[in-house]
């Protein structure tokens, strides 16, 4: 049941939502916040991380503006392997994912070929089997090039 909360400054009208850490039927639900100053936002990151566990709430960053919260299971790690192992019948060892920020992290780790593009935060690059350019640079044919598609 959601309950109405008066107007924020912002205009913008709050909602409050069920409980993310429960499990959510139907489709997953996301909190994104949006602050043009990464500094509150990495303040945010630091204080829900303390208050909650991985197990409980999925809390990451996207962009320096971005910060997301949704249940644990709600990442794109999670979403890769099931298309990948229950869809497609695929091992993670057949998997090449490809991202840039730190909503990918799970995603790229759990890929036998974890691309992180050239303008991920080192984070993400550091979880990386290869790092590929900017997408400006082409990043992301370059990676299926070497990957997929090898020496034709």
């Amino acid at each position: 049941m959601y309950r109405k909360l008066p107007q924020l400054p912002s205009g913008i009208e709050p909602n409050v939502i069920k409980d993310l850490r429960r499990d959510i039927p139907g489709e997953p639900t996301k909190v994104l916040a949006l602050c043009q100053n990464p500094e509150v936002l990495d303040g945010l990151l630091i204080s829900m991380r303390e208050r909650y566990t991985p197990a409980e709430l999925y809390l990451t960053r996207s962009v320096a503006t971005f910060f997301e919260a949704t249940h644990p299971l709600a990442n794109k790690g999670d979403a890769v392997k099931y298309l990948a192992e229950e869809i497609l019948g695929l091992q993670a060892a057949n998997v090449m994912a490809i991202g840039d920020n730190f909503n990918d992290l799970e995603m790229i780790s759990y890929a036998g070929v974890g691309v992180a593009m050239g303008n991920a935060p080192d984070g993400v690059k550091a979880v990386a089997n290869w790092v590929a350019p900017d997408v400006e640079e082409d990043g992301v044919a370059l990676a299926i090039e070497q990957f997929v598609l090898g020496d034709r």
